[in-house]
């Protein structure tokens, strides 16, 4: 049996894409109340005012209608309009902040070979890059441990076997060459920093520095 393609079911995934939505659509509704009441207050206050002619409250009323005629199916049309526009920027905003999750999901169990690819037209386009560098530059990272890891390896098997032959002097060549890889391992192991609160100490001692060598 054939499993058919997941189709998205709903117009909105992410909670605060109805939030957004929610705040463009109020904001809306304000600007019209303020919109109608500009347009439509001066006519009710003549019409109520009573100073009016019939003639005059007649073109008032007729003035008055004529506007609700054209303004409100307009207003609605806006309405739609910009509610279907919320909706496109918010999934420009929630696809890209969907596919970091992943990112981030994939990193936290250890896979650098993923990144983080947008659509055509999704915002977030320089946080997608500096997300790519920062799994390129842990990758780097990574790759050149497991090459110095591989160059110890070989250097303890010849060490080894130089015990095995009794060579005094190729045993030591190798402990060299092992204390050379230990050091370039370690060099590459102290680009991580795993407790800030060493760097953040660190920091303050230097601060301090300067005041112990001037009493």
């Amino acid at each position: 049996m054939t499993t058919r393609p997941y189709k998205r079911r709903r117009i909105l995934i992410e909670s605060y894409q109805y939030r957004l939505l929610f705040i463009n659509l109020l904001y809306f509704c304000i600007i019209l109340l303020i919109f109608a009441a500009a347009l439509f207050l001066p006519l009710i206050l003549k019409l109520r005012s009573g100073s009016a002619s019939v003639i005059e409250q007649g073109e008032l009323a007729g003035q008055f209608l004529a506007l609700h005629a054209r303004v409100w199916p307009a207003m609605l049309v806006v309405f739609v309009l910009l509610a279907l526009h919320s909706t496109f920027v918010s999934h420009r905003i929630a696809g890209p902040l969907y596919r970091f999750r992943k990112v981030f999901g994939a990193v936290a169990r250890g896979d650098l070979s993923v990144r983080a690819n947008l659509r055509k037209g999704d915002y977030l386009g320089k946080e997608s890059e500096s997300l790519n560098e920062m799994i390129a530059s842990l990758r780097a990272k990574i790759e050149s441990m497991q090459s110095h890891r591989a160059e110890t390896q070989t250097v303890l098997t010849a060490l080894k076997q130089s015990i095995e032959r009794g060579s005094i002097e190729d045993v030591q060549r190798q402990l060299e060459d092992l204390h050379v890889q230990m050091e370039e391992l370690e060099v590459s192991i102290r680009q991580f920093r795993t407790h800030p609160e060493a760097k953040d100490e660190e920091a303050g001692l230097t601060a301090q520095r300067p005041e112990a060598a001037n009493p």
